[in-house]
Formats: structure tokens, sequence, C-alpha cells
């Protein structure tokens, strides 16, 4: 069997969809259809469920797909130990982290692993929690960071770095009490910009707001740099880590105030437990655990 058929097949379980797995694995849409046609007449059985909204592997599919994530492994692991590079680290790790984890907390770990390990790459891809855990657990990334009090995720094993602070941001000459975590009315009364949905700390906020005032509908910003321009221009206030507002927060340009009563928040290292990690991705591990772990943090 040509592992290439596997490849395929669990792109199509992963998306859903032959023109998305095409997509994903820059095939044309006629490849991949023979490749699952191949595997289907090898097997004798049908894999898919051809529907007008996409296609649903079969009970037959599904059972295939622990195998063929077991076969493949087995073909990495194999090509790792006696490819040109042997045991070295080596090669792309797709690692899936919040938007302010990849922006604040990364660029010094990449920094040092091309030093330490010139011959790896980390491919970075912004994510909620929710989307990070389904791509690790996909196979479409090998690693993630969430940033949640805590994890818990059937398939996924994850190690627990360092603690996130948060603060509330506001405008300088912001009437919020500086002497105390302002309550959740003051907040409201200021106005909130939350983050995207899929954010836990915006969305736990969010639900704290609707507890105080059940009409009210915070205005939702995609991206962290957007949420910290529009609070400097006066919008409102907004609950950010406090390492995305060093800088604002150093030149007086925004204040940062204690927040409400909340959840902990702690930066988790995610990967699938039952996948075979490749020395690169070992190396990757071990990188963040000592640069973002709680040692490193205090180092930092």
């Amino acid at each position: 069997m040509e592992t290439r058929l596997l490849r395929s097949f669990l792109a199509v379980v992963r998306t859903g969809g032959i023109t998305a797995a095409a997509a994903e694995l820059s095939f044309v849409q006629s490849t991949v259809t023979a490749h699952v046609q191949s595997l289907e007449r090898l097997l004798g059985v049908p894999l898919f469920e051809r529907l007008p909204g996409g296609t649903l592997p079969t009970d037959a599919g599904r059972r295939l797909a622990g195998h063929a994530a077991d076969i493949l492994d087995r073909e990495d692991r194999m090509l790792a130990e006696f490819g040109p590079a042997g045991l070295r680290p080596a090669g792309i790790v797709r690692l899936c982290a919040p938007e302010s984890i990849c922006a604040y907390c990364l660029p010094p770990v990449l920094r040092l692993l091309g030093r330490r390990y010139p011959d790896v790459r980390l491919s970075l891809v912004p994510a909620t929690t929710k989307a990070a855990l389904t791509a690790v657990l996909d196979r479409r990334a090998d690693l993630a960071l969430v940033m949640e009090p805590a994890v818990a995720a059937a398939g996924i094993d994850v190690v627990g770095l360092a603690p996130q602070r948060l603060s509330v941001i506001a405008p300088p000459d912001t009437a919020l009490p500086r002497d105390r975590a302002p309550t959740i009315a003051e907040l409201a009364a200021e106005g909130v910009l939350l983050l995207e949905e899929g954010c836990g700390y915006s969305d736990e906020l969010a639900a704290l707001l609707a507890a105080v005032d059940p009409t009210t509908s915070p205005p939702r910003y995609g991206s962290v740099e957007t949420v910290k321009r529009c609070v400097e221009a006066g919008l409102g206030v907004a609950l950010l880590p406090a390492l995305t507002v060093e800088t604002e927060s150093a030149q007086a340009r925004l204040v940062e105030l204690e927040p409400p009563p909340m959840a902990a928040q702690q930066l988790w290292l995610a990967r699938q437990a039952s996948r075979w990690a490749s020395p690169a991705v070992q190396a990757v591990c071990t990188l963040l655990v000592e640069e973002c772990g709680i040692d490193g943090a205090a180092r930092a």
C-alpha cells in the first residue's frame, strides 16, 4: 500500500471534503479523488459518504483513520531515523498559539531556536484554544500553546508553563479607580472592548458583563493591537495579557488596572498523546518549557 493514499484519506477526514483536502495537500482535486478510490478498491469497502455539503467517513473510514495515523507515524519515525539528518532535530514544526503569545512571547524563542537548532523551522499559526487543540488532534499542527485556567481534552497531553497575568487597560485620563479592581458595572459603564470569541478570558469577561446587563453586546475585535489602539483613542477599556501592554504602560500611553476577580490564566503546551514526536518536535518542546515555563518566566 502506498502511504500517500493514506495521507490523502486522512486529509479528507480532517477537512470534510475532497476540494479542501486537495488545497491542503497542494494536489489537484482529481488526484485526491483517485487516491481515495484506490484505497476503497484495495480495502473493498466505502470509506466516505458523499453528501451535498461534503464527505463524512463511514464506520470503516473512522476505523481506518486510527490505523492510518499509526502507519504514517511509523513512516515519519523511520524516515527521521534513516534519513540524511538521522535523529538530529531538523524540519518544520507547526505550532498554534494565541495571537498575543505569537507576537509578544515567541520571537525570543524563535531567535534562540535558530541558534541552537539551525535546521528546525517553527511555523506559527495564531489560533483560539478550540482551534489550536483541534488542529493538534487533526495533525494539522504538531504543538499548541493555549492560555486557559486549565486544559482537559481527550487525546491531548499538556504541560503547564508560566502563569499569565491579565490587566484592565484604560486611557490615562480614565475615571476608573486605581487603588482597587473596578467592578463589572464600572467597566460596563466605560464600555468594554473584547477580543474575538474563543479567547477564554474575553469570553469569561463577556459572561460577567452579561450577568450584570443581559442586553449588553460589547464589540469584538480580532487583534490585540487593534484593541490597544482603540483604548488609546478613548473608545473604551479592555482586558489583555499584561505582557502585551508593557511598552504602552511604560510610555504612559495606557494605564494598567487590576482586573476584577476572574479565573487565573496559565500557559499550557499541548501535543497529541498518541503521536510520535520527531526530534524537531522534542527540541521545540524542550525549548518552550525552558523559555516559557515558570523558571523561564522568572528569569525574564
